[in-house]
């Protein structure tokens, strides 16, 4: 009967801790992360534009986006995607309060085509879908104002 008992045990257990373990490998839906760059605004002076991204890691629930280019191919436009940013608003020339709607879709933009670009090299295919949205596009007056 303790042999019964014990091997029982043992089964649950196994399976119990097999079950478990896909469970550690769960990833967030979405991803965000900012950057910080200096930009001059007419009139006022210079300022730290906060421009700041979301992710959406997997958009739906066909298997393209679970697999391990799309994975790859994400965690690249993740990192990318800063240099776009920063590329984009460090090359902006004195800029009006309104000319920031237009800096904000030219990156927009930008890490639309790169993300098309990176498709090819990881081998995603050209319709698959990427959510992504600026959700921080704010200024910063600086320390010594």
């Amino acid at each position: 009967m303790k042999r019964i008992f014990s091997i029982t045990f043992l089964m649950v257990l196994l399976f119990t801790s097999n079950a478990l373990a896909g469970f550690s490998s769960y990833s967030e839906i979405s991803s965000s992360d900012s950057v910080i760059a200096p930009i001059q605004i007419k009139n006022k002076g210079i300022y730290n534009l906060v421009v700041s991204i979301q992710f959406l890691n997997a958009p739906t629930e066909d298997k393209v986006y679970k697999s391990d280019p799309y994975d790859k191919f994400m965690r690249r436009l993740k990192v990318e995607w800063s240099g776009i940013a920063i590329n984009q608003i460090l090359k902006a020339k004195e800029q009006s309060i309104n000319d920031l709607a237009n800096l904000k879709a030219n990156i927009e933009g930008d890490i639309s085509k790169l993300a098309n670009q990176l498709k090819s090299k990881y081998s995603v295919d050209k319709n698959a879908e990427v959510v992504f949205s600026l959700s921080n596009f704010f200024l910063l007056e600086t320390k010594d104002k």
